[in-house]
């Protein structure tokens, strides 16, 4: 399943359309591999990322509420927002491109459809309360951080709700909100469950979110092989520094 920067909520929407089948565990593997789409140029190399995570979802034991409490999808926008990230585009060497005036009018509309459902919906631990105001964390895909967090001031939201790790992952797509879920906790954000609200948006005018309480203690620890270390070491001398692109971008 390909869907870009929205690729959790929609590999998450499959996952629960096989557990009401087969009703086992589903490993969902959210990956994302940019390297060999934005070519040689240092401004894209320094904002887009490889990544992958990987999420178990298995159906709740009987008498216990599921964690995964609400999952959504959307596919639509006018034609300047579906093709607001092209990839290959011919026009530059068949690299990726993307168009940040139409991709915010994208992500603007959907982050307010969102927010419009949640705040409809009450909270089922709390009726007198909406299942917005019961959000304990934002988890959203880490593209932009400045552009999410002028979308949500104007939604009402405040800073402090939102966690990013975008300054140290990069925009990794489909991976970025598990990876982000990942740094929260080591992060010491996510050191109880909580709920969290985790919006993507992505190429093709695709969109959805996930509300879900996390457990830090059923978040598993990152395993790194030493021969990948090896490998990406020999690369990155091979590449340049990240120092040495952001020089380049924005000059000394």
């Amino acid at each position: 399943m390909v869907a870009a920067c929205a690729g959790l909520p929609y590999g998450m929407s499959e996952a629960i359309r096989q557990l009401q089948e087969v009703r086992r565990p589903v490993l969902l593997v959210c990956v994302e591999k940019f390297s060999d789409k934005i070519g040689a140029v240092r401004t894209s190399r320094m904002i887009f990322g490889d990544g992958a995570a990987a999420m178990v979802i298995a159906p709740a034991a009987d008498g216990q509420t599921g964690d995964v409490e609400v999952v959504q999808t959307y596919a639509s926008g006018p034609h300047s927002e579906v093709n607001s990230i092209i990839w290959p585009n011919s026009e530059f060497d068949g690299d990726i491109t993307v168009y940040g005036p139409e991709v915010k009018a994208l992500v603007q509309r959907y982050l307010l459809q969102m927010l419009g459902e949640l705040g409809a919906e009450p909270d089922p631990d709390e009726e007198s309360r909406t299942l917005l105001e019961s959000i304990e964390l934002i988890i959203p895909h880490q593209a932009n951080k400045t552009m999410i967090l002028n979308l949500a001031g104007k939604a009402g939201l405040s800073a402090d709700q939102l966690y990013f790790n975008v300054e140290r992952m990069g925009n990794v797509s489909a991976a970025s909100i598990p990876i982000a879920v990942y740094d929260a906790v080591r992060d010491g954000v996510i050191s109880r469950p909580v709920r969290v609200f985790a919006p993507g948006f992505g190429a093709g005018a695709v969109g959805g979110y996930a509300v879900m309480r996390i457990d830090p203690d059923i978040v598993a620890d990152e395993v790194v092989l030493d021969v990948l270390q090896d490998t990406d070491r020999h690369a990155a001398a091979a590449a340049g520094s990240t120092s040495d692109d952001i020089r380049a971008a924005f000059g000394e």
